[in-house]
């Protein structure tokens, strides 16, 4: 067996950094709360597509692969690894910001140094790819539609997260009808993002689908919902945020304010930027649709 290429020894680097910080995090303490269970996720999906591309690309499974899905296989792999990069940025960030127990202890600095080199080592892995591949023009996840696409879909569990944590603060899951209409705009967009992903991805249905109309049609209609949501969410988040309590271990009647306004500030920050990729991705769209 020869050496390993670049791209191998960026995988087992990706697949290391990804596996220690998922490590470090079960030594210090369980995935409680959203944010955590978030962190857990992508650090664990980092280890998966690292190992499953390296698998694929060392014994060449890469060939057969291409045949059964009638995709480019370099744009597959390109996408999941600039999809990781994206995760494991956003856990890394989280990681730091709203779950570290401690933020001076030895561990969780190692964790999020190893987090951090981790969405580091997967953005070049990535971009390498994206340069070196000479099939990126038809690609799909590799392109600046695909990557939007997948951005969304990023931002979007984001989203649900920050959503979950702001009512888990207070230990409630009664959602008030403007903010439970909140949730469904965030859900059916993701789930939207992701079929149009495997719509594009999938040949046969590519074929059978109009799918540039329905790429237009959904992008029209989660611009038009996440309208809706950055009206509603302010109004109803804050009064929410003011309005529920919860009792501490005397029965006083207290208030968790200070993580239920970070949540409520990022559900509007990512509602913000979810409207404006959702916009751009609508007026490419478009354009690519009149350009047929």
């Amino acid at each position: 067996m020869g050496c390993l290429s670049i791209s191998q020894s960026l995988r087992i680097v990706e697949a290391a950094l990804c596996g220690l910080s998922v490590i470090l995090f079960w030594a210090r303490h369980q995935a409680i709360s959203p944010y955590g269970v978030w962190c857990e996720f992508c650090w664990v999906f980092g280890v998966i597509v690292a190992l499953a591309i390296l698998v694929v690309e060392t014994f060449k499974l890469d060939l057969l692969l291409a045949v059964c899905l009638q995709h480019s296989w370099d744009d597959l792999a390109t996408g999941l690894t600039l999809t990781c990069a994206e995760m494991v940025l956003s856990a890394s960030l989280l990681y730091a910001i709203r779950v570290m127990p401690c933020k001076t202890c030895f561990l969780e600095i190692v964790c999020v140094i190893l987090s951090f080199g981790a969405a580091l080592v997967f953005l070049v892995d990535g971009v390498m790819a994206k340069i070196k591949s000479k099939s990126m023009t038809g690609g799909y996840l590799a392109a600046i539609c695909g990557m939007l696409r997948f951005t969304e879909a990023v931002l979007s569990c984001i989203l649900l997260v920050a959503f979950a944590s702001y009512f888990f603060a207070v230990g409630t899951t009664k959602i008030p009808l403007a903010l439970g209409w909140c949730l469904l705009v965030y859900l059916v967009c993701f789930v939207g993002s992701v079929l149009i992903m495997l719509f594009n991805l999938i040949k046969l249905l590519k074929a059978l689908l109009c799918v540039d109309k329905i790429e237009v049609i959904f992008n029209i209609v989660a611009v038009v919902l996440y309208i809706s949501a950055l009206i509603l969410w302010p109004i109803y988040g804050k009064r929410h945020y003011y309005s529920v309590f919860k009792s501490d271990s005397e029965g006083r009647s207290v208030s968790n304010y200070g993580f239920r306004y970070s949540d409520l500030m990022t559900v509007l920050a990512l509602t913000v930027v979810n409207l404006i990729l959702y916009a751009v991705d609508m007026i490419l769209s478009l354009v690519n649709l009149n350009n047929r």
